[in-house]
């Protein structure tokens, strides 16, 4: 599909964390992507506009396009915050090709914070279209890291993907655990992995969020013996912008 640019509207805005958030705005009916896609987005500011690419945290079965973001403090940042609902933007896209395997019968994702969006994407299209082409008997597992409990982004929704996706785990991995946190705590690691996979190796990997974790997890798929062509990297290049 082709992409195209178009004006749209802030709708909402709906705090997700401490320092993260979600914005949703109008999409025409003409514009279609695909789970895990990516959209330009450029915004109006005191010093002029200001221009960011962000994944669709969005489903295509959701009316409305949304991005979620930490609030960084960047120029970018804070003229989005600063949005009133109403304001009109420039939209273009979609872009990318980090788009869900349909026909691979074990999946893993690696992701943390607001990596976590693409993949929210994908779980969505998956709720709301049945599972639609999928393979028989697909298993599903995402590895998500956070840095604090409380810090899990969409975590009603992912608690509520359990339940209606067939063949779907969710491994919460908690950087700063409380003391009465009885999961994972850390960083993601080999061990961990291994400890929810049998033969790792045989899995396929989406492996989505900043440079720094997509590089630590590289090495951990070395580890594991995982070949190159079972991992599909999406890296959040200027996340923090």
């Amino acid at each position: 599909m082709s992409a195209m640019k178009f004006k749209s509207r802030l709708l909402e805005k709906t705090p997700r964390s401490v320092d993260t958030a979600s914005y949703r705005f109008s999409r025409p009916p003409e514009y279609s992507f695909q789970a895990g896609q990516w959209f330009a987005i450029t915004i109006p500011s005191p010093d002029g506009p200001l221009d960011h690419h962000f994944s669709h945290a969005d489903s295509p079965t959701e009316s409305f396009i949304e991005l979620t973001t930490r609030l960084t403090g960047s120029p970018f940042k804070k003229a989005l915050d600063a949005l009133p609902i109403g304001a009109e933007v420039e939209i273009e896209g979609p872009y990318g090709r980090f788009l869900f395997a349909y026909e691979r019968p074990r999946i893993a994702f690696l992701t943390g914070g607001i990596g976590v969006t693409p993949v929210r994407s994908m779980l969505r299209y998956l709720a709301d279209a049945g599972g639609e082409k999928r393979v028989p008997g697909q298993e599903l597992v995402v590895f998500y890291g956070s840095m604090t409990e409380d810090g899990i982004v969409y975590k009603e929704e992912f608690d509520w993907f359990e339940k209606v996706i067939p063949g779907l785990r969710v491994v919460h991995v908690i950087t700063k655990p409380s003391e009465t946190w009885r999961g994972y705590s850390g960083f993601f690691t080999a061990g961990v992995i291994r400890a929810e996979l049998a033969d790792p190796a045989a899995w396929t990997y989406y492996v989505v969020g900043p440079p720094p974790m997509v590089a630590a997890m590289n090495k951990v798929m070395e580890e594991l013996g995982v070949p190159s062509e079972q991992v599909v990297v999406e890296s959040f290049a200027g996340y923090m912008s």
